[in-house]
């Protein structure tokens, strides 16, 4: 019964000890996703697909003169999208929206460019922002607040030496109790998930 009693206040212990690390890890990571750099004036912006609202931070961001051209990214499309377009019910693809916002927000449309089409991941995008010509300097990279970190590491990789900065979408909903809300939750797990694969070495 004495060594029972032991074991059992031996488990207690680990087990509370491990949910303290849970509640801590739950309660720093969203601050530990969300790293932005201050904008500073820049060659380009880029604005990563996955959300076309990302535009409003980018559009702003050309407002206040950080750069003078904005590039935009052309995610394949939807599997969901194309069942759609297969029986005649066309819907707008991502890049067309994020135009638009960024032209409704005053950016001239000359000043907008894709830099990358059918890509299916933040790795084919830093891919390809890697062989954009004829702009040297720094990148703005706009992305998701709980994007931020992996795609710092994933252009890193993909641009060595190049001068990149990466700023939040403040434009869409990010709250540091992420486990309040559906949406935020999904976000944040998947990040974490994600993160964890590419510094395992997973690439797609």
């Amino acid at each position: 019964m004495q060594c029972f009693k032991r074991c059992l206040l031996a488990f207690l212990v680990v087990f509370g000890a491990m949910g303290a690390i849970a509640v801590g890890g739950a309660l720093v990571v969203a601050d530990w996703l969300d790293d932005p750099d201050p904008p500073q004036k820049a060659a380009a912006i880029l604005v990563l697909g996955g959300d076309p609202s990302r535009a409003m931070q980018a559009a702003e961001l050309y407002a206040k003169g950080y750069a003078t051209k904005v590039y935009i990214s052309a995610p394949v499309r939807d599997p969901k999208a194309r069942r759609l377009d297969a029986i005649g019910v066309p819907s707008p693809r991502e890049e067309d929206l994020t135009r638009q916002a960024l032209l409704a927000r005053g950016v001239p449309e000359a000043a907008i460019a894709p830099f990358a089409r059918d890509v299916l991941s933040t790795v084919q995008e830093a891919k390809a922002a890697a062989q954009l010509a004829g702009v040297p300097g720094t990148l703005i990279v706009v992305t998701s607040p709980a994007h931020i970190r992996r795609a710092r590491m994933i252009f890193a990789d993909a641009m060595p030496g190049r001068s990149l900065l990466f700023v939040a979408n403040r434009h869409e909903p990010y709250r540091r109790a992420w486990w309040r809300d559906q949406t935020e939750a999904r976000n944040v797990v998947l990040e974490v998930a994600k993160t964890s694969y590419y510094l395992a070495g997973g690439r797609f």
